[in-house]
């Protein structure tokens, strides 16, 4: 998939919203354009445990309830007051599954741009976010010994969430398709190409910015194979399955 708007609507829309599943790419691409100087992009404003950035109140069940019951009106105050602030681009992630009136506000608000973040490789994917469940580290700025730390996770593990993200992808994707906002789709290895600042700038119609780079290290290693305590069983399961791609070097 490859749905990216032509340069006559490029940075028609100030508000933008970063759509996907977990360990897709998006927390990468929210913390690339938030070293831009011309842009504000949130964490999960809809994150189902806790208000982002609101540590006072993102343990009192009362104060999530009311953002749920009230979600568009919440979104909306969320835009205002960092415009507010003088950004060019105001924004933050949405995760697939997170609130389904915002959903279907996005459907029909043709006045916020759309980012849609998803990855082929789902072994890659899931083994990302195994390893997160498991050490509760979800994003690092800094290497440690995590990094090299091996996953504990075999074939029907495995099968059971990679089947799920692209199922959720597979019926995802039409929808976004069938969208007629200012929009663009990045498949997960588009993040890290040579001149992806550039093109991301250009689709928020705001000037490149030389100071962009992500802080986050990568929390595993390239070769996907390799990630595992026990790679015998997960390497047979995807040869037979004809995804030994998958096993090899992402990006």
């Amino acid at each position: 998939m490859g749905t990216e708007q032509d340069s006559s609507q490029q940075g028609a829309n100030r508000r933008f919203v970063i759509m996907g599943l977990p360990r897709s790419g998006t927390t990468y691409l929210m913390t690339l354009l938030n070293a831009h100087r011309d842009i504000y992009c949130s964490g999960e404003q809809f994150n189902p445990h806790a208000i982002v950035g609101d540590k006072r109140r993102n343990e009192r069940l009362g104060a999530i309830t009311q953002r749920d019951r009230e979600a568009v009106r919440f979104m909306n105050r969320f835009f205002a007051r960092h415009e507010d602030k003088g950004y060019a681009r105001v924004g933050f992630k949405f995760m697939i599954g997170h609130n389904i009136r915002v959903l279907r506000r996005l459907e029909k608000d043709t006045s916020i741009s759309l980012i849609y973040v998803h990855r082929k490789n789902k072994l890659a994917q899931v083994s990302s976010l195994i390893k997160a469940a498991q050490s509760q580290k979800w994003a690092q700025h800094r290497a440690d010994a995590h990094v090299s730390r091996k996953i504990q996770a075999g074939p029907r593990q495995i099968s059971h969430r990679w089947h799920e993200y692209a199922t959720f992808d597979h019926l995802f994707e039409p929808w976004f398709e069938a969208r007629p906002h200012h929009k663009i789709a990045l498949e997960y290895r588009e993040l890290f190409a040579p001149g992806f600042e550039r093109r991301i700038s250009d689709f928020l119609g705001v000037a490149p910015d030389p100071g962009m780079k992500s802080p986050l290290v990568k929390q595993g290693s390239n070769r996907i194979l390799d990630r595992f305590e026990d790679p015998d069983k997960i390497e047979k399961y995807f040869r037979e399955l004809g995804l030994e791609a998958w096993l090899e070097t992402e990006i």
